[in-house]
Parts: structure tokens; sequence; C-alpha cells
């Protein structure tokens, strides 16, 4: 095989004064991406154009990482650093605009008070007028300033209660927007899973309360069997696809109470609340037999392409025992079921 020429050879970028031009940026990214022979999707583009751009984050992850650099672990650096990035930025957004529109509200709130304040006063001055009416004339102009007055606050609170429902409005949507930001921040872009952050929040709020009321609670870990190879020999878009149909067949076969994550790459996790581990071995089995049932059909031609299955291991939930224990003996059981043969479902000892 020949050699690779090396980064000093293949991203050697125009000569410029100060920082590369955005061109040779792009030049260099592009020349990474070649180098490493991976596709160069706009994920993978903007990762190595920020690298190369001298963002030190990404930068020092990347020269740190002792791994390959293969699409994967790219993609792993990518959703780190700026999948992440793009929500804050969208939060912060959001949160300017909200900040915008409370501050208006409050603008409006302070119209309507002073312009109650300046109509209490106008009456206070027309009754005073009233009561030293000395002709008709004297009172028909009292009661004209009360009618002129009273259609000029008519007119105004009009105005102001459109403000008012505009602002409203615009408070609710912010709103809305900041939930989907937020909902998306703990979801999988891919499967539509909870995500790795989702599951460590979960899983840390459950085993508190299994604490503090002796409840039973089991963790499942399951691995795609083969995944690697499927993918290599299938394309990442059938990879894909196999992930979201493992996904919803996790989410179809468990319980509205019970918690369902990808917890990275081909691996998910499954909480399974006040259930012991017999109950958590009879769902897992169910789970493994109903992935096992089903055909992969590629998309683009609708031909078979087989049928897949997965490894678990279970792990149930000890007083006082931490997180990382309860992850570590629940993978521990996986792998014995990989190594045992693959598809099938182990337990782990306390």
């Amino acid at each position: 095989m020949p050699e690779k020429p090396s980064e000093s050879q293949t991203l050697k970028p125009a000569a410029v004064a100060g920082m590369p031009r955005a061109q040779d940026l792009g030049r260099m990214a592009m020349a990474k991406i070649a180098a490493l022979a991976i596709e160069p999707t706009p994920q993978i583009y903007e990762l190595w154009f920020r690298y190369f751009q001298g963002d030190p984050e990404i930068k020092a992850a990347i020269d740190a990482h002792a791994g390959v650099l293969d699409e994967t672990a790219c993609y792993k650096f990518y959703k780190r650093f700026l999948s992440e990035t793009a929500r804050g930025d969208a939060i912060r957004t959001i949160s300017d605009h909200i900040q915008q529109a409370i501050s208006d509200l409050a603008h409006t709130i302070d119209s309507v008070k002073s312009m109650t304040s300046d109509y209490g006063g106008s009456l206070n001055g027309v009754s005073e007028k009233i009561r030293n009416a000395a002709t008709l004339e004297d009172l028909g102009e009292a009661v004209s300033a009360i009618v002129e007055d009273t259609r000029m606050m008519l007119e105004k609170n009009q105005s102001l209660e459109f403000e008012l429902t505009n602002s409203s409005t615009q408070v609710a949507e912010l709103k809305k927007n900041l939930d989907n930001v937020r909902k998306e921040a703990l979801t999988d872009g891919l499967t539509g899973l909870s995500n790795r952050k989702a599951f460590d929040k979960q899983i840390r709020d459950w085993i508190d309360d299994a604490d503090a009321g002796g409840g039973k609670l089991c963790l499942v870990m399951i691995d795609i069997d083969h995944f690697k190879s499927f993918n290599d020999t299938y394309g990442h878009q059938v990879g894909d696809q196999v992930l979201r149909l493992v996904a919803r067949t996790l989410v179809d076969g468990i319980k509205g109470g019970d918690f369902a994550a990808r917890f990275g790459g081909e691996e998910f996790a499954i909480i399974l609340p006040n259930t012991p581990l017999s109950g958590a071995e009879r769902v897992a089995d169910s789970l493994r037999r109903a992935v096992e049932n089903k055909e992969v059909v590629n998309k683009s031609n609708n031909k078979s392409l087989g049928r897949i299955t997965f490894s678990g291991g279970i792990a149930e939930y000890v007083q006082g025992e931490s997180i990382a224990s309860l992850i570590d003996r629940a993978d521990a059981a996986l792998y014995a079921a990989k190594h045992s043969g693959r598809n099938r479902i182990k337990s782990a000892g306390p």
C-alpha cells in the first residue's frame, strides 16, 4: 500500500500574512478529509475548517485523540463541540428575545399606569369644574371634557390592549421555541431517543428515588451485534436506518414509565424503575426477539439486507451503589453476552 502523504505535504496552504484566508482554510479542511478517506459531509467539513481556523477546544481535543481519526470519531467531535455550541447559541438568542419582550411588556404596563393616573387626574379636575359651575355653559364644558377624555382613554386602551396581546403572543412563542431547544438538547438527533445527557439526569433522579423509597431499579445496556461490519458493508445511511429501527423497536416495546436512550454509537440503555431483575430479564428478552424478527430493507432499492440482532446486559441497582458501578456491571454482563455467542441477554451479579 502506498504511503499516505504527510500532513505537511497535503495541507500546506498558500502563503498569506497572518490568519489563512477562508479559501485556504477550506482547502486545508478538504485535504485533511481526503487524507483520512472519509466522506466530506457538511458536519465533517465544518469540524476540520474550525480545526484549521484554530478553535482551541476542537484543536486540543483532536490533537490529544489517541485512537483512529475515522468518520465515527469525527462525528463525535462535531457533536461534542459544534452541535452543542449551536444549541447554546440558539438558547442565548431566544433568551435575549424574551428579555426584550419582557421589557416591552413592562413598558406597556407603565403606559397603562400613566394613562390611568392621567385619566384619574382629569376626572378630579372635571369634578371640581362641575362643583363650581355657575351656568349651563360651564356645566356643558365640563361634560364635554369628560366625553373627550373618555374617548381618548378608550382609544389609548385599545392600542395598549393590542400591544399587550402582541407581547403575550410573542412571549408564548418564544417560550415554545425555548422548550423545543431544551428538548433538542436532550434528544439524539438521529434516532429521536433521549441522548446520553438525558440518560445521566434520569438515572441520577431515579436512583435518588430508589434510595429514598427502597424501590427496585434495573439498567439494561444493549449493543447491536456486528454493527461495524454491517455499516462498512452497506454504508452509513443503511447503518443509520438500522439504528433508527432498533430505537423504534425499543420505544414500542417498553412501558410508558420506562426510559430508553441512545448511550453512544450503536449502544443503547434502558432504565426500568420499580422493576426487579426477573422482570427486567423478561423485558430485555422480549425486545431482543422483537429486533431479531425485524427485516432490514434498503430503502433505495427495496432489497432485503437480512436481519439484525443485539446483545444485552442487565444489572439491578444495589442500595448505595454508584451510578458508575451500576453501568459497569451492566456493561460487563453485556460483554459476557457478546462473548458467549451474541443475540442473548446476560444478567450481572451484585
